[in-house]
């Protein structure tokens, strides 16, 4: 209690609902751009922190409640607060509704529920920003921000963040929602072409003939045939996509490494870029083994999947194996 005798300070609830969204987009962003051995503890730390910020949730309707009730249909803001709410509610439903595997990542209008998940998400920081600013009450600031029954509160929503993470992978384990560290799940493995198929934001499947595509390594321009001149390699290696699901195939095709090493001066990064714009640097070090895939399993690549050459980087999600790659560049 603060010292009239007031109830918790609302700008403790808001400022951690807005703490802990930050956290949890950091934590998301950061486990899509990492390598994926190295975001495995923030995939763990994502899911407790969306099972406490549902705690906080509960905590922050029974503070909103009581005003809601005298302020509506009297103040604007409330409707758009209603809104942004239920866009927070929903965000950690469908990550949990994710986890329980109670949906899958069938796409609805071209976006699978974790697209929707993770847009949400992103969207709501700005929200609920402006919602702790206007109402951190200024003319209060040198009243306490944390008392003891504060602090109390505070700890119960980091164990209930803790328990209820300890408590749902197991049942994610029972209920049969098998699923990668990150979350994705398994679709067609070892199917060739028949996995799905998705492209990178607003990107489009572009209309590539093999006789006129050229590759562009350093001063460079080499056609199909060129590249195929050199000797073929198999890696079997697993496709993340942040679309929630993964996908374990046999890719073969040019070692990126051996292009380089051949077409190319010595550096410390290299860029790949596709046709539509797409591109993504790696630190030289993490493209050992990577491929410039022409083929899955035993067939050649579809243009939905990136003829007729795509990036294989084992151990990367999958926005950063570019597909219809026209460029490698060192620097």
């Amino acid at each position: 209690m603060g010292p009239d005798g007031a109830p918790v300070p609302r700008r403790v609830t808001n400022a951690l609902l807005l703490a802990t969204l930050l956290a949890l987009v950091l934590s998301g962003l950061l486990g899509w751009a990492l390598p994926q051995g190295s975001a495995v503890s923030l995939f763990q730390l994502h899911r407790a922190l969306g099972l406490a910020l549902l705690v906080l949730i509960g905590w922050k309707t029974g503070i909103v409640l009581p005003s809601l009730r005298r302020r509506l249909g009297r103040d604007s803001s409330t409707y758009w607060g209603c809104i942004a709410a239920s866009a927070l509610l929903a965000t950690v439903v469908l990550g949990l509704a994710w986890t329980l595997n109670i949906i899958s990542f069938d796409l609805f209008w071209g976006y699978s529920p974790m697209n929707v998940h993770v847009a949400l998400g992103i969207g709501l920081l700005p929200f609920v920003g402006w919602h702790a600013w206007i109402r951190r009450r200024p003319n209060r600031a040198s009243a306490p921000v944390v008392s003891r029954r504060t602090a109390l509160r505070l700890g119960v929503v980091a164990l209930a963040g803790a328990a209820g993470w300890t408590a749902v992978e197991p049942l994610a384990g029972l209920w049969n929602a098998m699923r990668l560290p990150s979350g994705s799940k398994q679709a067609a493995s070892f199917s060739a072409n028949d996995y799905p198929a998705e492209i990178w934001l607003f990107d489009s499947v572009p209309s590539i003939e093999a006789e006129t595509w050229r590759l562009r390594v350093g001063e460079r321009q080499l056609t199909l045939d060129d590249l195929l001149r050199h000797p073929r390699r198999e890696v079997q290696a697993v496709l993340d996509c942040t679309s929630g699901w993964w996908t374990e195939q046999v890719w073969s095709g040019v070692s990126l490494v051996e292009i380089l090493n051949t077409y190319a001066r010595v550096g410390h990064a290299v860029t790949v870029t596709s046709v539509t714009g797409h591109r993504i640097e790696f630190p030289l070090a993490d493209v050992r083994n990577a491929l410039l895939a022409t083929h899955v399993g035993d067939e050649v690549l579809s243009p939905g999947h990136g003829y007729p050459v795509r990036l294989v980087v084992p151990g990367r999600r999958g926005y950063q194996w570019v597909k219809w790659v026209a460029e490698i560049s060192v620097s």
